[in-house]
């Protein structure tokens, strides 16, 4: 069974989409974090939703019969995503504060 060109580049931009979804929610709840006692909720609550994004995601793939090509082309669009956002996001913004 062979896998088209264009199933696997839909598959690699759901996932990208997917990553994007994953890493906004992760962001929220960084952001959150920090705030009055209702922060640690928040980011527990957004943690049990990005679990659920995910295997939401991968209950549809095996709904959908996606190929097991079509799983590790999202996981690249997810991948990449990943790699782009903490590229972009590893600078900083002026008056951040860092690790120490």
């Amino acid at each position: 069974m062979s896998v088209s060109v264009l199933s696997l580049l839909v598959a690699a931009l759901a996932g990208a989409a997917l990553g994007g979804a994953y890493l906004g929610l992760l962001w929220l709840a960084v952001r959150r974090l920090p705030q009055d006692r209702g922060g640690v909720l928040v980011f527990v609550g957004l943690g049990l939703a990005r679990g659920a994004l995910l295997l939401g995601a991968l209950a549809a793939a095996a709904v959908l019969g996606v190929p097991a090509g079509g799983i590790v082309a999202a996981l690249a669009g997810f991948v990449a995503v990943r790699f782009a956002a903490t590229r972009l996001m590893g600078r900083g913004t002026p008056g951040d504060a860092l690790w120490k």
